[in-house]
């Protein structure tokens, strides 16, 4: 959708760090056995391990903080990267890398699942796996069609794609160099990878009220005023970066004079939803089966406190859907429900752009 203008947002929210935000083990360390853990990188013949950073840094929510992987010492090594929903309860239909340079690196990746861990966790998965097709949101021109359905980024970047909604326990991504039928050879370039999302995206049931307000607020300027009313000012940051070697999430020019500054802030009300559309049948325990804000968006991030990726429109893909996605965060910590009728509630949102 040109000019920024919202339609029906969507929330891309990160399982494993609300899985982290709650207590579950960060890594097992080469997942030798199945107790409780949130992802591994794989190591052992054919893999190839983090050269510079750490494996909790994939998963940081932090994507100009960059992971890479010697893949040029190494050209038809894999990099695989396994994570454990914990049970088959919940539902992941999508996987987001953010800050990557899949493009100059010659790479690609691929998406499998499977109930038994063993599956996943060898290079180019066991048979029994489910080799997950999926489809391009943001940067992901050429898909395969056919196992093992290698998604290839087009441009250096941030990349989102999507699929039927999967309750498998165990995700496997795998990067590998690029051919046409798989298997290729990584160039001299090292990957890099700022930041890896996986969960399960919510779209609000309908558009905001018209009265949505939109912002671009440069909030890291500083003015002072000298005794003769002179003013001087100083940008410690412009807002969202772009270079050769690194960029923000959905940036594609690689140069700052050409990259749109500020930070984005959209303040929008959603008017008479549906009590089911809010709440969750039950406030005891979890409730995987229900799609509501609650259960889908604001609990998993705990209110303000982890990022997600939103969406304008949800119906937004393809060349050019960079601009209807950002890495943000609420810009609140209450989410209030006012009752207008029976079972029917108005909600209000506040949501501004991660640098």
């Amino acid at each position: 959708m040109a000019n920024q203008n919202i339609r029906t947002p969507r929330f891309y929210v990160d399982d494993v760090n609300y899985q982290l935000s709650r207590g579950v083990t960060q890594t097992e360390n080469g997942i030798a056995n199945t107790t409780d853990y949130v992802y591994d990188v794989m190591s052992g013949s054919g893999f190839i391990g983090v050269q510079n950073g750490t494996e909790a840094e994939l998963f940081d929510m932090r994507p100009l903080n960059k992971v890479d992987f010697n893949t040029s010492a190494d050209t038809d090594g894999h990099i695989g990267i396994v994570i454990d929903k914990g049970d088959t309860s919940k539902k992941y239909n999508f996987v987001a890398v953010l800050n990557h340079n899949l493009a100059s690196a010659e790479g690609a990746f691929r998406i499998a699942s499977s109930d038994t861990q063993g599956n996943i966790i060898t290079v180019d998965h066991e048979s029994a796996a489910r080799e997950i097709e999926a489809t391009e949101v943001v940067n992901a021109a050429t898909m395969g069609t056919s196992d093992p359905y290698l998604i290839t980024p087009s441009i250096n970047g941030s990349t989102i794609v999507t699929f039927g909604e999967n309750d498998d326990q165990y995700f496997s991504i795998q990067f590998e160099g690029k051919t046409a039928s798989g298997d290729g050879n990584f160039s001299s370039t090292d990957l890099f990878i700022g930041c890896i999302m996986i969960g399960e995206y919510y779209d609000m049931p309908h558009a905001p009220e018209l009265s949505v307000k939109r912002s671009v607020i440069f909030d890291n300027n500083t003015i002072q005023q000298s005794i003769g009313g002179q003013r001087y000012s100083n940008m410690s940051n412009f807002g969202k970066s772009a270079s050769t070697i690194t960029r923000s999430p959905f940036i594609k020019t690689s140069f700052p004079e050409k990259m749109y500054g500020g930070r984005l802030r959209y303040e929008m009300a959603f008017n008479y939803l549906a009590s089911t559309d809010i709440m969750p049948t039950e406030y005891t325990n979890i409730q995987t089966g229900d799609d509501t804000v609650i259960e889908d968006v604001w609990n998993k991030v705990n209110g303000n406190h982890i990022p997600f990726i939103f969406s304008i429109d949800n119906s937004s893909t393809g060349g050019g859907a960079e601009s209807e996605h950002m890495f943000a965060r609420f810009a609140q910590n209450s989410l209030d429900m006012t009752q207008v009728a029976p079972d029917v509630f108005n909600i209000s949102m506040r949501i501004e752009e991660e640098f």
